[in-house]
C-alpha cells in the first residue's frame, strides 16, 4: 500500500493533511508568543486506540466535516462457502461410460446380425442368437451403472443430457477452463438455477447452481448444490479450496447508509470515524457492509441518527497513528 499522504489524495486535498500535521505537532511550530502556544497546545489532537480528540476548530483546519446517517433497507444476504471438487473420480466414470457406449453399439448390432440369420436362412443358431442378446444386455446394465455412478459420487445433474454435453465438461474441467464447485447455505440449499457469488471482491465470480449435490455436508448437514465456475476464477481453484459463497435472500434488511467519502479501508476492513457524545473521533469497523445506490449499506457498526466525518477520515488516521505512515501491510 502506498504511504498515507498518497492514499488520501483521493478525497483529501494538499492543504487539509498539512493543515492536519500542523495540528499533530503543535511543538513544530517557530515564531510564536507563549499565548499562542498555549492555544495550540490546548487544540492538539490527542490519539487514543482508536480514538483520536479533536476540537471544532481542529477539526475545521483538517478539512473534516460531518453528516448525519440515515437508515436505509437492502436485501438480507445469505452466505456459505464453495469447495472446489475432485474431478479425477469424473473422468475415470466418462471414460467408462464411452467405453461402455461402444460396447453396446458393437452387441447391439451383433444381436440384430444374428436375429436376422436366424430368422430369415435359419443360418444361426437360437443359442448364437441369445448369446448375442445376453451380450447386449450386459453392455446396457454397464452402461447404466456407470451413468449412476455419476449420480451417486457428484449428483445427478451432471448425468443428465447428450454424451456430447458430458464430454465437453469433462474436457473443459480437465483443461482447467472451467472448474466444479460444491456450494453449500447454512440455512438450506437454494433451488436450481440460482444465481450466487462466488469470492470477493473484483475476482468475484456469479455462477449459476446446476442442481443437488450427492452427499450431505458432514459438519454442516447441509445437502449443497453443484455448479460450474467459468472465466479467471477457474484457472485459480485447486482441488479443496474454498472460498466465501453469498446471494441475495428473500426478506429485506434494516441497516445505516453510508456516504462513500466517510469510508476509510485500513487493515482490510471498512471503518469511518463517528463522532462520540463526549467528543472525539471513534474509529468503528463496518461488518458486512455493501455498495448500494448512493453509498455503502451498513447492517452493523452505526445506526441512523449517528454523525460521521467526511472529506478526512484518512486526516484522522494518520493523527491516530501519530503521524506515522501506513505501511505495506496495512
Amino acid at each position: 500500500m502506498k504511504p498515507l499522504y498518497l492514499a488520501a489524495a483521493s478525497g483529501i486535498a494538499g492543504a487539509a493533511l498539512a493543515g492536519a500535521l500542523l495540528l499533530a505537532f503543535p511543538a513544530l511550530l517557530s515564531g510564536r508568543d507563549e499565548d499562542d502556544a498555549a492555544g495550540a497546545k490546548a487544540s492538539a489532537p490527542v490519539a487514543q486506540d482508536g480514538m483520536v480528540m479533536l476540537d471544532r476548530a481542529g477539526a475545521a483546519r483538517a478539512g473534516i466535516r460531518l453528516v448525519t446517517l440515515a437508515p436505509s433497507r437492502a436485501p438480507a444476504i445469505r452466505r456459505g462457502f464453495a469447495r472446489a471438487l475432485d474431478i479425477s473420480a469424473l473422468a475415470a466414470i466418462e471414460a467408462e461410460i464411452v467405453s461402455a457406449r461402444a460396447a453396446l453399439a458393437a452387441s447391439q448390432a451383433d444381436y440384430a446380425r444374428q436375429h436376422a440369420l436366424a430368422s430369415d436362412e435359419q443360418s444361426a443358431s437360437v443359442h448364437a442368437v441369445e448369446i448375442a442378446r445376453a451380450q447386449a444386455l450386459a453392455d446396457q446394465a454397464r452402461l447404466t451403472a456407470a451413468i449412476r455412478r455419476i449420480e451417486l459420487e457428484y449428483g445427478p445433474a451432471l448425468a443428465r443430457g447428450s454424451p456430447q454435453a458430458l464430454d465437453q465438461t469433462v474436457r473443459s474441467l480437465a483443461d482447467g477452463e472451467t472448474s466444479l464447485i460444491r456450494v453449500d447455505f447454512t440455512d438450506g440449499t437454494p433451488p436450481d438455477g440460482t444465481v450466487v457469488q462466488v469470492g470477493e471482491g473484483p475476482g468475484a465470480a456469479h455462477v449459476r447452481l446446476i442442481g443437488a449435490a450427492a452427499n450431505a455436508d458432514l459438519h454442516l448437514q447441509s445437502a449443497g448444490a453443484l455448479a460450474i465456475v467459468r472465466g479467471p476464477l477457474a484457472r485459480e481453484l485447486g482441488t479443496g479450496r474454498v472460498l466465501p459463497v453469498s446471494m441475495a435472500g428473500s426478506a429485506g434488511e434494516s441497516g445505516t447508509l453510508v456516504p462513500r467519502d466517510a469510508l476509510l479501508r485500513y487493515q482490510g476492513s471498512l471503518w469511518v470515524y463517528r463522532l462520540e457524545p463526549g467528543g472525539g473521533y471513534r474509529r468503528v469497523e463496518l461488518t458486512g457492509a455493501r455498495p448500494q445506490a448512493g453509498g455503502w449499506f451498513a447492517p452493523s457498526g452505526v445506526r441512523p441518527g449517528d454523525r460521521v466525518a467526511i472529506g478526512g477520515p484518512a486526516v484522522l488516521l494518520f493523527m491516530e497513528r501519530g503521524g506515522e505512515p501506513m505501511r505495506e501491510d496495512d
